[in-house]
């Protein structure tokens, strides 16, 4: 009993991990000390407007900014020290893959009297079809009008993340932030 139940939550960490994660980059400009930084605001238009602004740029806004003044930061619409930017893409991407198949081929030795089987490699294709999407969040100086530091998620989407967009994205930038130069203080974290 003991070991099954050992096995089933082997199973179970073993399918958690396989989970679909981003890949969390980020780059900075490591001559700048960001503490002289005090507010942060938004381009007119950001990169994942249309015209309007869109759902997913409202959630990036939302999450940005709790995330900027966790750090200490305040927004201000006129005249911020830090000007962001957004920039989203989906691609459709495809793998593929040989994997390695053996059957067993059969024969009768007609002298021995006996049946013999030999392993017969085969490769079998599989094709992969899946979408992968990118979110860069990139801050600039607004006086020097130079990038200061971006961050990027790079991942597959799932069905569940696309049905969940508002915390799929609110995760990422979460991630993002995790690279960012000024830290959370203690005390915030809590």
């Amino acid at each position: 009993m003991r070991m099954k139940i050992f096995m089933l939550a082997m199973m179970v960490v073993l399918i958690s991990s396989c989970a679909i994660n981003p890949k969390i980059h980020s780059d900075y400009n490591r001559s700048i000390d960001f503490n002289q930084y005090q507010s942060f605001g938004f381009y007119e238009q950001v990169n994942t407007e249309h015209g309007y602004e869109t759902l997913i740029t409202q959630y990036l806004k939302k999450i940005t900014i709790a995330e900027m003044t966790k750090r200490g930061l305040t927004f201000a619409e006129q005249n911020p020290d830090l000007l962001i930017n957004f920039h989203t893409n989906v691609e459709q991407k495809q793998k593929i893959y040989k994997v390695p198949r053996y059957d067993y081929v059969g024969y009768y030795a007609y002298r021995m009297h006996r049946y013999y089987y030999e392993p017969w490699p085969e490769y079998q294709i599989q094709i992969d079809n899946y979408e992968e999407g990118t979110l860069n969040i990139d801050m600039i100086d607004r006086k020097s009008t130079k990038m200061v530091w971006e961050g990027i998620a790079v991942g597959r989407l799932t069905k569940k993340d696309k049905e969940n967009i508002q915390s799929t994205i609110e995760n990422a930038v979460v991630e993002i932030f995790t690279l960012f130069p000024i830290p959370v203080p203690m005390e915030s974290n809590k």
